[in-house]
């Protein structure tokens, strides 16, 4: 396990038109500078401005809190690390102490994220926004998550919830979609830690649409309703809303980390997560 006094590292997309693109060395990252705004100066207020992928209702919901943030609170931004790059130009997840703010930003995004585990009425939720082929999401699931798991999930004390913010390619687009075709048949815990376990370099091949159907058939998986879901395009553009709303949310790097709306950024140590999650348990 990596100790505290590493940089903590995460990945961002580039500013690119159009299209979020991956950057291309895993780490460390040269940083592009983007220009800093003058000391007190106001950044923008969250705008939440996302195509719902289930109901209008949900999008509608979304739109009012990001009113509601945008007129009584003031700007909120991201902690990057020392070795991210920029990212296009998004709203950003608060960091100061605004806790009845934080607490409606996971009242509306609760509900929309899809994939839980723990207890349902645990005191302390985590939302991650990750990308299967991000090098430091893969080190946070290997390493730190178990950590997390028996610490506080076994105990009822957190649970976790995964949000797909696919950015680092097609690869990234596919893995995505292979494990929302797992969640079909229930196993999308099961194959989210096959893909991090199997990560070997970003859109070299790990994650083609064979090995994701291999992955499948290694997991005990219905492998032709799998191949179906899959080969139908069934989640092609649920990922792409995922990802567009975790832009719009202003997540800039990955992983990046809610706790009870406490922004995390970066493959921290199980130490950091410990501090906060205490911190909120008190």
């Amino acid at each position: 396990m990596k100790t505290t006094e590493e940089p903590v590292a995460s990945r961002e997309p580039d500013k690119r038109p159009e299209k979020i693109v991956a950057v291309e060395d895993p780490a460390p990252v040269q940083p592009q500078k983007e220009t800093a705004a003058a000391e007190g100066q106001k950044q923008p207020a969250i705008v939440i401005n996302i195509q719902s992928r289930t109901t209008p209702l949900v999008g509608l919901a979304m739109l009012v809190l990001g009113l509601w943030m945008g007129y009584y609170l003031r700007s909120w931004t991201l902690a990057r690390s020392s070795n991210a790059t920029t990212a296009s130009n998004a709203a950003a997840i608060p960091t100061t102490d605004q806790t009845a703010a934080q607490q409606s930003l996971m009242a509306s995004l609760i509900p929309t994220v899809r994939h839980f585990k723990g207890d349902p009425n645990a005191p302390v939720t985590i939302i991650e926004f990750g990308d299967f082929q991000c090098p430091f999401c893969g080190r946070f699931a290997t390493q730190t998550e178990p950590q997390i798991d028996e610490a506080y999930l076994q105990s009822g004390k957190v649970r976790f919830g995964y949000w797909n913010f696919a950015f680092l390619g097609p690869e990234s687009t596919w893995a995505a979609e292979a494990a929302e075709c797992a969640a079909d048949q229930d196993k999308f815990w099961e194959y989210h830690d096959r893909l991090y376990s199997s990560q070997s370099g970003e859109n070299q091949g790990a994650f083609n649409k064979d090995n994701l159907k291999k992955f499948a058939g290694d997991l005990g998986l219905d492998t032709e309703a799998f191949n179906e879901c899959f080969d139908s395009g069934k989640y092609t553009q649920l990922i792409q809303d995922d990802s567009s709303a975790a832009s719009s949310l202003g997540v800039r790097s990955t992983p990046t980390f809610l706790i009870n709306g406490q922004p995390l950024i970066g493959a921290q140590p199980f130490e950091n997560f410990q501090q906060t999650i205490d911190s909120l348990l008190k």
